[in-house]
């Protein structure tokens, strides 16, 4: 089976399908945000087909491949991608990252927030499309807000507004587990001189298995994970603070800045001044048109 690996950034997007599905599987190491304003449709993912329920918010990591596999007529979706190491730099709940990292799906369980995340999630749209920061960096505080709520609305109801049924998927939670821990590894040490073989010790595999298999089922080598996630962090420092150029370097573990900056351009297509000039948050990183996916993009057979 094939399926694409991508960068998204962070960006929102309105999906309106007259009943066609998705050609093939694909995986991205983001945290995904998805609402069905109307119809419906049924997803593969790890080893289960999952139809989510019009009007409620839910929320993936989507470095597991997926799939929309069957769409109803007329269906409207609103969905949001968030870059890991953004999403990790927010501080969110302890309780509600693991949950995502362990490959959970955490669904809205009251329904009655139906109208307010459609508003919430059309004001999105408009405020992270516009070239204004003040506007960028409001919505961004709204979304954090939503998440945290969502967690604390998931934890005192869980299980509801979703719906599961067992299927032959693309990645099972066995198999699931091991690249979780890869990504939760990366994630508390990437500023650290860390290399392959420090994350194939830590899952307990040589270094060679712990890539090949990494890469089977996630469309991209740990070498590529491990730089994707500093520079992804870069951007998010670039983009949010006034550090140093050399400081972010060393925060996304980079031990001179001559080096970060020799990577950083060559793979996000420009340097870290130059990005830092552009001062927009939709460039975090850079969205399909080119940048840090230039670099990481690949297909891959499962």
């Amino acid at each position: 089976m094939k399926f694409h690996y991508e960068v998204n950034g962070l960006v929102t997007f309105k999906e309106s399908r007259d009943g066609s599905t998705m050609p093939a599987p694909h995986s991205h190491n983001e945290i995904e945000l998805l609402l069905i304003e109307r119809g419906g449709g049924t997803w593969l993912m790890g080893g289960e087909q999952l139809r989510f329920e019009p009007g409620r918010l839910a929320v993936f990591w989507a470095l597991r491949p997926h799939q929309l596999v069957q769409c109803e007529p007329r269906t409207v979706t609103h969905g949001m991608t968030i870059p890991l190491a953004a999403f990790q730099g927010w501080g969110m709940s302890g309780a509600l990252s693991q949950r995502l990292l362990a490959g959970d799906i955490i669904v809205e369980p009251d329904d009655s927030q139906a109208a307010e995340d459609l508003g919430a999630f059309q004001r999105w749209h408009g405020d992270l499309a516009s070239s204004d920061p003040a506007k960028q960096k409001l919505a961004l505080l709204e979304i954090r807000a939503r998440l945290g709520r969502l967690a604390i609305h998931a934890r005192e109801q869980p299980g509801l507004g979703i719906i599961r049924k067992p299927a032959i998927g693309l990645m099972d939670q066995g198999s699931f587990q091991r690249v979780s821990q890869v990504a939760d590894f990366v994630a508390g040490h990437f500023a650290e001189p860390i290399t392959v073989v420090d994350i194939a010790e830590h899952i307990g595999l040589t270094p060679s298995v712990a890539t090949r298999n990494f890469k089977r089922y996630c469309g991209i080598n740990l070498v590529q994970y491990l730089t994707q996630h500093r520079l992804l962090h870069a951007q998010s420092l670039l983009a949010s603070t006034d550090m140093k150029v050399a400081d972010v370097a060393g925060a996304s573990g980079y031990k001179g800045a001559i080096h970060f900056h020799a990577v950083f351009k060559k793979f996000c297509g420009v340097s870290p001044h130059e990005f830092r000039a552009a001062a927009d948050f939709r460039r975090i990183p850079h969205e399909k048109r080119g940048g840090c996916s230039a670099g990481l993009v690949a297909n891959a057979g499962v």
